[in-house]
């Protein structure tokens, strides 16, 4: 019953991922510049601020499985999460500068990425979960990995690195502001 469910959620999941992420990108815009919705949403066209955008999307649709998949291990599905957030940002970090190798950048391509990082997340994601062999330690591990990264995203977004990844493509500029 519990992997039934979380099959459905994770397949789903991957279209709530995708075309809410694709909303979210226009949110800090949208909310006037409010500091606290670019704290999680993309505030520039840098590549890192749009991993925010697999990451706010993939924690949201983890606290929705853990609330309607009953018989699902929690620690099994947030370590599976994690794990699949984690595969999505590094996928579109690594993907984007591997494709911009060899071609300009290209809004088609990018969409093509992100989805592929969602595939890969989610499936997983579900691999993992649908286990229910994780361990409550392994939890807590995945659980600090988790805070930590929504921690660097918000850290980041005030403070980031003058480094390629943080900087805008539209305007040279570094984070918010």
């Amino acid at each position: 019953m519990g992997s039934d469910c979380l099959k459905r959620w994770e397949f789903a999941g991957f279209f709530f991922i995708f075309f809410s992420g694709a909303l979210l990108h226009f949110a800090y815009e949208l909310s006037g510049e409010n500091v606290f919705v670019g704290a999680l949403t993309p505030v520039n066209e840098s590549v890192w601020e749009h991993l925010k955008l697999v990451f706010l999307t993939g924690v949201i649709l983890f606290f929705l499985e853990i609330g309607f998949c009953k018989g699902i291990s929690g620690s099994s599905l947030l370590t599976g999460k994690t794990l699949g957030i984690y595969i999505m940002c590094g996928t579109i970090l690594g993907g984007f500068y591997l494709y911009t190798l060899f071609v300009h950048h290209n809004l088609i391509i990018d969409l093509l990425l992100m989805a592929f990082a969602i595939y890969l997340g989610q499936t997983v994601s579900f691999k993992i979960a649908a286990t229910g062999k994780t361990t409550v330690a392994t939890a807590v591990v995945a659980a600090i990995f988790l805070l930590a990264l929504g921690a660097i995203f918000v850290v980041f977004t005030f403070r980031p690195p003058q480094l390629e990844p943080f900087r805008d493509s539209l305007t040279g500029r570094y984070g918010i502001g």
